[in-house]
């Protein structure tokens, strides 16, 4: 169990109330644009709301993300200080098992950790090209253009989907390579052994 100074408590309550502050600040925010758009586009609901209900709506979301804020930076606190050589141990043995792969199972390693923002990406991208390419049909109306040209989307979006799902399939089998993972308790039982027997024990002398 480590005993933590009162330098480092001070460390992280400063940190942690910095974080408070900004998800205080974000959460302000939040209840700004939602107080403006019942104000403005709900006036008639806004002004049956009693002087409880108007204060709510300010302290609920500041409240609400300054304590997620505060409660995440502990969190965050804590792995920096204590936990760095951990996670930079764990970075070191993902980029060895990465630099181990050929430059297909590379390719395919980087699609699948991005494979979300791929998709929308695409997806993105292929509604914009469906409505330029049916857009060109000069005898179709509006409303048929864009069914067209979402049904071009959806099939794509199919494509996708299936793209994703081979890729989630390629990522296990390439983990079934792999050797089983070491259990975290027994990295650290052998970490702390490895501590013990480099300590160098006190020398007692049987002189007298």
């Amino acid at each position: 169990m480590k005993i933590i100074s009162e330098e480092e408590k001070a460390a992280h309550s400063r940190f942690v109330l910095i974080q408070g502050l900004k998800g205080c600040a974000v959460g302000a925010g939040i209840a700004f644009g939602l107080t403006r758009y019942l104000k403005f586009k709900q006036p008639l609901r806004y002004s049956q709301f009693n002087a409880s209900i108007k204060t709510a709506l300010w302290a609920m979301p500041t409240v609400t993300m300054g304590a997620f804020f505060a409660d995440d930076g502990s969190v965050e606190f804590d792995n920096s200080t204590y936990r760095s050589d951990y996670f930079k141990k764990q970075e070191e043995e993902k980029l060895l098992r990465y630099n181990n792969l050929s430059v297909s199972e590379k390719m395919l390693h980087q699609l699948n950790e991005k494979k979300y923002e791929t998709v929308v990406v695409a997806w993105a991208a292929s509604l914009y090209g469906s409505w330029k390419l049916v857009n060109r049909d000069q005898y179709m109306t509006r409303a048929q253009k864009l069914v067209q040209a979402r049904v071009y989307a959806q099939a794509f979006t199919v494509l996708l989907l299936l793209g994703t799902l081979l890729l989630s399939v390629h990522e296990a089998e390439l983990q079934k390579k792999e050797p089983a993972p070491v259990p975290e308790w027994k990295k650290y039982l052998e970490e702390h052994e490895k501590d013990a027997n480099t300590t160098p024990q006190p020398h007692i002398n049987l002189k007298h």
